[in-house]
């Protein structure tokens, strides 16, 4: 695989995940009317410079080394699935821990919020992650 394979995958992933963040950030968490919470009412934009950022760093330690070990396998698409599969679940635990993080019990309880949100979200992303590193594969490998 070549670098800039990893270095297109790791801004897809930034933007992915600031995405999905800013998603459940509107869909759930912009109804929480207290100043208690620090979300998008209060940070605006900071709020989302500073997930970008995070981004960066969980891009580096989890999703760089994931992706560099999964490229030698051989590709077929049979292993697609189960590639793709593996993203969701993993973006799918990523979303139920931010959800967890994000919002207190007593916020969730008074202000109706759903974990569904948060799951539904990140694992679209997640499928949407796979489906586009497995394209730059398959591309990759397809000499012109």
């Amino acid at each position: 695989m070549n670098v800039a394979k990893y270095f297109a995958m790791g801004f897809i992933f930034m933007f992915l995940l600031t995405g999905a963040y800013l998603g459940l950030e509107l869909m759930e968490g912009y109804s929480i009317r207290t100043t208690m919470y620090y979300g998008i009412h209060n940070l605006g934009f900071a709020l989302i410079a500073v997930v970008f950022l995070a981004s960066v760093i969980i891009y580096m330690v989890i999703m760089f080394p994931l992706s560099w070990l999964l490229g030698f396998i051989p590709w077929r698409r049979s292993v697609m699935t189960l590639y793709l599969l593996l993203y969701c679940v993993l973006w799918v635990a990523a979303g139920v821990w931010l959800f967890h993080q994000l919002y207190d019990p007593v916020y969730v309880k008074e202000y109706h919020l759903r974990i569904d949100t948060a799951i539904f979200i990140f694992g679209v992303m997640g499928l949407l992650y796979g489906w586009i590193e497995w394209l730059l594969i398959r591309r990759a490998s397809i000499k012109p």
